[in-house]
């Protein structure tokens, strides 16, 4: 049976695959199939992570950093595309300054904007502090003109800062479980539930299990599928991450 990649998935997938495995145990029996305890364990916990995910969609300080993080996005985007674009000018000088400029953006990485929060903070912030000190790379982006497109990703980066920080008071000030912890009571009642599944599918004689087990590997598979694709187009966002999942470096609110 497939496997599902829990830490690939987004608050909001990890939520609704349990929901579809519950949707699924739920079509049959469960007493006759001896799962009951098992699957109110897992709905239990599916419960809290519903309320967990509709408490943090309702976040104005969640929305902000959302529209904050889009808006450093774009400036970085719009810097790179300025540097890869002048890295082909006719103009010797613009040519080798944005190839300074793009040679020292690449070495933090080639997919910046798809880090998580801290990642992405962090290594913005230390790039544009080596454009503003480093004599060769301050040359550079008054060469290539890009002092206003530098002064906006500071700025759209500072005040993404400030408010993830707010962001932390805040749910200092309002302790709830976090999402990590209750994931992985989740993820616990779910090895459970489909270990019990196998177990009877192995031992019994009632082929509902069996039918469960290739269901809940189909499910699994499409999931990964999904959420392979995502991570693969280049477009995937951390507008789902909460707090405590940011440090992973995978992308969810």
């Amino acid at each position: 049976m497939e496997v599902p990649v829990f830490s690939r998935y987004r608050n909001s997938e990890f939520l609704q695959y349990m929901k579809d495995v519950l949707e699924l145990v739920n079509a049959q029996d469960v007493d006759v199939l001896q799962l009951t305890a098992q699957r109110d364990a897992l709905a239990t916990v599916t419960n809290q992570i519903d309320d967990l995910f509709q408490q943090e969609k309702s976040s104005g300080i969640t929305q902000e950093l959302i529209e904050l993080d889009t808006r450093r996005d774009k400036a970085f985007m719009g810097i790179k595309a300025n540097l890869e674009a002048y890295s082909y000018h006719y103009d010797a000088q613009l040519q080798s300054a944005a190839k300074r400029l793009l040679f020292n953006l690449n070495n933090y990485g080639t997919n910046i904007p798809r880090m998580n929060y801290q990642a992405e903070t962090a290594i913005i912030d230390s790039m544009i502090s080596d454009w503003e000190t480093e004599t060769d790379l301050v040359s550079a982006v008054s060469t290539a003109e890009l002092n206003d497109w530098v002064a906006e990703l500071k700025t759209a980066n500072q005040a993404f800062n400030q408010r993830y920080l707010a962001r932390v008071s805040e749910s200092a000030a309002n302790p709830a479980t976090s999402f990590t912890s209750i994931r992985e009571v989740a993820t616990d009642a779910y090895k459970s539930l489909t270990a019990h599944v196998q177990a009877h599918a192995t031992l019994g004689s009632n082929t509902t299990h069996q039918e469960l087990v290739n269901e809940f590997g189909i499910l699994a598979k499409q999931y990964n599928q999904t959420v392979g694709l995502r991570l693969n187009s280049g477009t995937d966002t951390e507008e789902e991450a909460p707090l405590d999942e940011e440090t992973t470096g995978t992308s969810d609110v």
